[in-house]
């Protein structure tokens, strides 16, 4: 992509700090030179500081990319759909239509893209920086965690991009690896770089990945959700081992490598009927009371410190959201949850009655300060889908009975079931919507009536087209 990049200015946008405080509360510094930025340890932890911020904007994670945008592309809410009582249209209707050439969607589309390119540029001047000041960290471990912490994001988000800009794999008659994509940006450089097809990115990401979990092998101690101004100790929800081994998990299925998928999810949950060689552990009844998060399962969020007041605007009817509310249909809430047993769902209770008594907004948000970037239940369904035969339905089962549900017959549709499974868990999240496209799935949405008629219109967002024109990427 072409950037015009000035070497001497890092960490623009810090002022969304005050929105995402992931650890400490340092603010980097602003307008600082790279090369007195990177002179000390507390310069990379600044540089790393300055990368979840921008995670943790509205227009990246703390919205769009979780209950906001893409939960509305995976047909989650019906108000999108409606108008207001005053004749408005609501704010995410065209979204909605995935009408994404309107001069809005562009816009916010475009941002995605920005947002995440610029976290990637901060994370390359800092990887450049980081084997020549070497000596300036307190230990070499403290060097590993740091590196490895940088290269995982890296990785993380080139995903992302890949998941909304690019084929699934599934996609273009199952020949998406082969299709074109996006670039994979590992350096930092106002030069275009090249585009890949999906699975040169998927290389890439890899590759990253893989580094970063070397590096950061057999140094972390889970201290849960510990405060600490040390890196080293400081991790129970950040980019750490265990996240690394989750999204190399989460990367290997998306590229239908499942036996690698299943063993990365392995090393965390363990064998079906085995103990759990980590301390993440699947809620219980008694842990969820108070506890919509489920927090002992929680491998990476993001610590969004105004989360409460920025999903309120979404999930509190009053009159000044009558054009924001994401609202469910009741019909919607059945289909997900009320049927075949399902009212003992630990899950259901998310889901809160609107005003107008034909409606369910969520509650997972409430008095919430972090949302979700990986979860241990995640793992669980993707080692349902790529395992086989008792083990399969071993790992589904047991998540099931963690959130209230009894075990599924070995005779019963394995895939339908994980399907339903992950529209359950993971409403309010953005991840919907990546399931549906990795599935190429011709009818979407909670009320089972979207139909997907033509896949790579709808699956792939359009990639900006300043990016088009003056990059190295073609349509």
């Amino acid at each position: 992509m072409k950037k015009r990049m000035n070497k001497a200015i890092i960490l623009s946008l810090v002022l969304v700090l005050t929105a995402c405080n992931n650890w400490l509360d340092v603010s980097p510094k602003s307008d600082m030179k790279a090369d007195d930025l990177f002179l000390t340890e507390a310069g990379f932890r600044d540089g790393l500081i300055g990368v979840y911020a921008l995670m943790c904007r509205e227009d990246s994670y703390a919205r769009d990319l979780t209950y906001g945008y893409l939960d509305v592309l995976a047909q989650y809410y019906k108000s999108p759909h409606q108008l207001t009582s005053s004749g408005y249209e609501h704010n995410f209707k065209k979204a909605a239509e995935y009408n994404y050439k309107e001069t809005a969607e562009e816009a916010r589309i475009l941002a995605i893209w920005q947002n995440h390119f610029t976290a990637i540029a901060n994370i390359n001047l800092a990887l450049e920086y980081i084997d020549k000041k070497k000596d300036v960290f307190s230990s070499e471990d403290i060097y590993k965690i740091y590196k490895g912490e940088f290269l995982a994001l890296r990785a993380f988000l080139h995903f992302d991009v890949l998941r909304l800009f690019a084929s699934s794999a599934s996609m273009d008659n199952g020949n998406g690896l082969n299709s074109m994509a996006i670039p994979y940006v590992d350096v930092y450089t106002n030069v275009a770089r090249p585009q890949l097809t999906v699975k040169g990115v998927l290389e890439k990401v890899k590759t990253d990945l893989l580094a970063a979990k070397g590096l950061m092998k057999g140094l972390e101690v889970f201290k849960g959700l510990m405060e600490s101004s040390d890196p080293q100790y400081n991790r129970g929800q950040r980019m750490n081992y265990y996240a690394v081994t989750a999204l190399l998990a989460r990367v290997y299925l998306y590229g239908n490598e499942r036996e690698l998928a299943l063993a990365q999810a392995k090393e965390i949950i363990g064998e079906v009927n085995g103990e759990n060689p980590t301390s993440y552990e699947l809620a219980n009844s008694s842990a969820t009371s108070g506890n919509p998060m489920f927090s002992s399962e929680l491998i990476f969020t993001l610590d969004v410190q105004k989360l409460k007041d920025l999903s309120e605007v979404y999930f509190t009817e009053n009159s000044n959201s009558v054009s924001s509310i994401l609202s469910m249909s009741s019909s919607g809430k059945a289909n997900i949850f009320n049927s075949g047993g399902l009212e003992s769902d630990f899950r259901s209770s998310w889901m809160t009655s609107g005003t107008d008594g034909d409606s369910y907004v969520l509650g997972k948000y409430k008095d919430m300060k972090y949302i979700p970037m990986f979860k241990l239940s995640e793992l669980y369904l993707i080692a349902a889908e790529t395992a086989t035969g008792s083990e399969a339905y071993g790992y589904l089962n047991k998540l099931r009975n963690h959130r209230g549900l009894a075990n599924v017959a070995p005779t019963a549709d394995l895939e339908d079931n994980i399907f339903q499974e992950y529209r359950r868990e993971f409403i309010g999240e953005g991840q919907m919507f990546f399931y549906y496209k990795r599935k190429v799935m011709q009818v979407i949405g909670a009320d089972n009536n979207i139909a997907i008629k033509n896949p790579n219109a709808i699956y792939n967002l359009p990639i900006p087209t300043n990016e088009v024109d003056f990059g190295n990427i073609k349509k």
